[in-house]
């Protein structure tokens, strides 16, 4: 005999009730689980399949209340192949489909897995598009371990799609630079970026404010979230860490100001390795600016 009270709850299911078959669902969702492009500690393979697990324990709702009441379509992940060029070819067709919804949601892997994916933004999305980067890294090597797939090459990849314009390719929270990535952008002043530093200094409005500044002519917008971007406090799970990163409040404060102002189609979700986690912190950190930008998109599609 069932206790009264004792039913799970409504939203105790995959993506906190929000799944949905309908194909004009207002998201669609992709897991890569692939860290193949990694250069440190591996584990980011198990992210997708992680973050799900957790979404049945978070409320379908913004953190100021509003309930989430979108659709979410999730078509899977890609399945793994040992050939890389296969792979991300195979991604590169997937994403496709999926960036027919008015928002695109990827869930990585390791960083490399958004050459692809933008590479499927490039063919997809109007023109001229813009890219923002949130990273501790500005993944700028032409080619890192002698491969131009690393997760280190991930913004130079993304300098040669059509479409892109170096102006329109915005980086925030930078605090690591090796000489080479630094003497690109020194090469390249039209580039703009933020260090975590300036973005503490100026505080999270003034960045906003500068990035829409620089990609308010653009159509479209890819964010590419690398988690690293926090600081380990707050993101512990991931392969290559650096102090001095941003907060999650920071995160969600900088996503939704993006998502209020400018046209996002399409976000990823990187290097969150759940092997390396302490108590999920990094998956629910995550989760939260996953949810967040998902509130601000049904609010501007009303």
């Amino acid at each position: 005999m069932t206790e009264a009270g004792s039913a799970a709850p409504p939203h105790r299911d995959l993506w906190s009730g929000l799944s949905s078959d309908d194909p004009n669902a207002h998201v669609g969702v992709l897991g890569v689980p692939f860290d193949g492009g990694i250069s440190f500690r591996r584990g980011t393979a198990f992210a997708p399949a992680r973050l799900r697990e957790l979404t049945p324990h978070l409320a379908p709702c913004a953190e100021e209340g509003q309930p989430l009441i979108l659709g979410v379509r999730d078509y899977g992940d890609v399945p793994t192949d040992l050939e890389w060029t296969r792979y991300f070819q195979d991604v590169e067709a997937r994403a496709v489909e999926v960036l027919q919804h008015p928002l695109a949601l990827f869930l990585g892997g390791d960083h490399s897995v958004t050459i692809p994916l933008m590479r499927a933004f490039s063919r997809s999305a109007k023109h001229p598009f813009g890219i923002l980067h949130f990273d501790a890294h500005p993944d700028l090597f032409n080619s890192y371990e002698g491969h131009k797939w690393s997760h280190a090459c991930t913004e130079r990849r993304a300098l040669e799609l059509s479409g892109l314009d170096p102006s329109h390719l915005a980086l925030v929270g930078l605090r690591s630079f090796c000489q080479e990535e630094w003497e690109f952008l020194n090469e390249h002043p039209e580039i703009p970026y933020f260090t975590a530093r300036q973005c503490h200094q100026r505080g999270m409005e003034a960045i906003v404010d500068a990035v829409v500044e620089r990609l308010s002519d653009v159509e479209a917008v890819y964010l590419t979230l690398d988690i690293d971007g926090l600081d380990p406090a707050h993101a512990p799970g991931t392969g290559a860490p650096e102090g001095g990163g941003f907060t999650t409040r920071d995160l969600l404060e900088l996503v939704r100001g993006v998502f209020q102002r400018l046209p996002v189609r399409a976000m990823d979700v990187v290097e969150v390795a759940p092997p390396l986690d302490v108590s999920d912190i990094t998956s629910f950190a995550a989760l939260k600016v996953i949810y967040e930008a998902w509130w601000v998109l049904q609010e501007t599609h009303k």
